[in-house]
């Protein structure tokens, strides 16, 4: 059984794997849940667009169908037809609940692109009408992030069909106007259309093209022979027609079991690319849950390591539709719905996914590669001005002038600002670019973006101590003089410098140079200590360490990197008990588009990405064994041998093998394993003093074989 997160945005509707649609109803209580889904409030209407996990401000919630009932004792009132719920129910590609003030029972299913909605009407006498509520919208008057309708287009096709468009704009991401197109098929000929405007009812003329007045329309029923009218509604960014076609095509019938059955066959065949043995039913509950979450909007970071595992197509698919974006409007964006990019919080992040799709070698013969470059080369060295907050990064200029974003002392928008975070994540992304270049063998890039890759130094402050942690990056000034009065728990340093997180957590956040960040820590012996304290509180939601939000995501596998695996496997195995749950507030935070269920995912099968690279570091699985799908073909097995005797659970690996040769490095490239692999691990009940230990001669060997992962450091140009 699958099971959704409240507290962490997470849509419960009926949707399919990726699909456009995702239906189900928005409550009138819904400010920064972008779901439109909360446990109280009245339902306003039933949507065919949302989000997933989201944080911050509501997007979509659009072309609402609501049915109603009109009668003496209770008259339609076209500015507040909402209704409590009488109760709710959600499976798998499926959702059923009751409009308490109407006596209506609702049920939803969906295919990719089009909602299938079924209304069961009490005996009644009165007139059931179906509105199409295009006004309809998760609305929000915050920061400049309002989204508005800007009028609709309704037009009459037959008795049991209407079609038309709706513009938006704004929500989370400020976005410019973006029109969907509907079109709603009924098995049932209404009596009566009627358009409307305000709390009036009209006379329908068949046809209103972008009226700014233009409400919708309803449709009215006879229910006394036939209480059930069952709807289908075709969704698309394209035409009209589109979306008739896609109904058409995707629920050609009126066949609700089987178009409900079609989703969960849908969703069985994309979580089965994963299978896991062994575990608790509890866990397997919260894996598969996770997992699923990762395939509603995929988008983040975290998420596309885990597609080119398990979703190689879809990674392929990714990577190419941000070059696309890029080609056609001149960037690759950092995040984007409704037609548009949203706010870049940090680095052009589509660099990292860009190029650890080509570092694993997916989609060779499928993308522009050389293109590519060229979208990447782009985001590197042509500042976007003010579109900076949209595309690109955001005083690339200064970043290239002085090696770090300078400080100007103000407080102005988060967005605008957060001179240290975008310096660190300007320098991964530069990591990544200089690796594909090397790859590409572009070797004069490779050295440059290499180089540039270390600017996240120049605005490490070895002379700030904290609890006897000393170093720390914080911002600077153009002069090259330090803003030292800097509290280093308080997120974005209380000064807008850091994005959703503090220095303390920031000066960690360097994962593709761990080995320099040791070093300026002063030595594997301080920097083990400063890991002890980052996750003394076992909160893991305090200024040291957040688990729920993306800077701090990597942090748990910090310890590989000075030959103590297992004091990463400790961390991980207590914050997955006692953070993870199975109800309603089982996410320690914002789902971000399936970010934290990729994070749980890979930490329940005992891997961990390096994001941007072809690294993977082992940790520990949490299941006896694992069978991840890379293609139809080809198979990565985990097997974890001895992983529990009786009810108690060996959490330590003990040794390594992969394709029956011995392993002693904690971690693999993505080519260890691409052809099909696999891994045996044998677990034991204390750490290993033999595997994952840092031998005296390591720093002597090829990096390839060393116990810790690859450091940018380690390479020498």
């Amino acid at each position: 059984m699958l099971k959704l997160n409240v507290d962490g945005h997470v849509f419960p509707g009926p949707c399919h794997p990726y699909g456009l649609v995702k239906l189900g109803f928005d409550t009138d209580d819904t400010y920064e849940f972008n779901a439109g889904y909360t446990i109280d409030g009245k339902i306003t209407g039933i949507s065919h667009l949302h989000v997933s996990g989201t944080g911050g401000e509501p997007k979509y919630g659009v072309i609402s169908q609501f049915p109603t009932i009109d009668s003496p004792e209770d008259p339609l009132d076209l500015t507040n037809f909402s209704s409590e719920r009488s109760f709710e129910h959600f499976e798998v590609g499926y959702s059923k609940f009751g409009l308490k003030r109407y006596n209506i029972t609702v049920e939803l299913t969906a295919s990719r692109r089009a909602g299938l909605h079924r209304y069961t009407f009490p005996p009644t006498e009165n007139k059931a009408k179906v509105i199409i509520d295009l006004p309809h919208n998760l609305v929000v008057y915050h920061y400049g992030f309002t989204h508005q309708y800007h009028g609709g287009s309704i037009q009459y096709i037959s008795p049991n069909q209407i079609k038309g468009a709706a513009r938006y704009s704004g929500g989370w991401n400020r976005g410019g106007i973006y029109t969907v197109y509907f079109c709603s098929k009924f098995d049932t000929n209404a009596t009566e259309f009627t358009d409307w405007e305000g709390k009036t009812f009209q006379d329908f003329d068949g046809t209103d093209d972008f009226g700014e007045k233009a409400n919708g329309t309803a449709l009215t029923f006879n229910v006394t022979e036939n209480p059930v009218i069952i709807s289908r509604v075709g969704i698309s960014f394209i035409s009209a027609d589109q979306a008739c076609n896609s109904v058409e095509s995707e629920i050609p019938d009126w066949d609700f079991e089987r178009t409900k059955h079609e989703a969960v066959k849908a969703w069985q065949t994309e979580l089965g690319k994963i299978q896991v043995e062994g575990g608790t039913d509890e866990l397997k509950t919260i894996f598969y849950s996770s997992l699923y979450r990762t395939m509603i909007i995929p988008s983040d970071r975290t998420t596309n390591p885990l597609f080119t595992l398990f979703q190689q197509e879809r990674a392929v698919d990714i990577a190419r539709s941000l070059i696309d974006i890029y080609k056609n409007e001149g960037y690759m964006p950092d995040g984007r719905s409704g037609l548009s990019n949203g706010i870049t919080q940090g680095g052009s992040n589509g660099d990292m996914v860009v190029a650890e799709t080509y570092l694993k070698k997916l989609g060779r013969d499928i993308i522009d590669w050389e293109l590519a470059y060229e979208a990447l080369i782009k985001d590197a060295e042509v500042d976007p001005g003010s579109r900076g907050l949209f595309e690109g990064r955001l005083f690339l200029s200064k970043y290239k002038q002085y090696g770090y974003i300078p400080f100007s002392g103000s407080l102005i928008s988060v967005y605008a600002h957060s001179h240290c975070s975008r310096t660190v994540e300007y320098s991964a992304n530069d990591y990544s670019i200089s690796l594909v270049a090397k790859e590409m063998g572009k070797h004069d890039d490779y050295i440059k973006y290499r180089k540039r890759a270390r600017s996240w130094e120049n605005l490490w402050y070895p002379n700030k101590t904290f609890e006897s942690v000393k170093g720390f990056i914080i911002p600077r000034y153009e002069n090259g003089d330090f803003y030292t009065d800097i509290n280093v728990l308080i997120e974005r340093g209380g000064e807008y410098v850091f994005y959703e997180g503090s220095s303390w957590e920031y000066s960690l956040d360097i994962p593709f140079d761990v080995k320099r960040l040791i070093e300026l820590s002063g030595g594997p012996k301080e920097f083990e200590s400063r890991l002890d304290k980052t996750f003394a509180d076992k909160s893991y939601q305090s200024g040291y360490y957040n688990i729920g939000n993306e800077p701090d995501f990597f942090h748990i596998c910090l310890y590989h990197f000075i030959g103590k695996q297992y004091k990463s496997v400790e961390v991980i195995r207590d914050i997955l008990k006692t953070k993870f749950g199975s109800g309603q507030d089982g996410i320690p935070g914002n789902d971000d588009s399936g970010a934290m269920g990729s994070w749980f995912v890979f930490n329940a099968i005992g891997l961990y990405p390096l994001a941007g690279t072809d690294i993977y570091l082992i940790n520990s699985p949490h299941f006896e064994k694992v069978t991840i799908n890379l293609s139809p073909k080809i198979k990565f097995t985990i097997i974890a041998y001895d992983l529990r005797n009786e009810d108690h659970i060996n959490p330590y690996v003990q040794s390594v093998k992969i394709n029956g040769k011995y392993w002693r490095k904690t971690w693999f490239r993505h080519s260890d394993i691409a052809n099909g692999a696999v891994m045996v691990l044998n677990m034991g009940s204390k750490p290993s003093k033999v595997w994952g230990v840092i031998g005296k001669n390591d720093d002597k060997i090829d990096i390839e074989d060393r116990v810790v992962p690859p450091s940018m450091s380690d390479f020498d140009i």
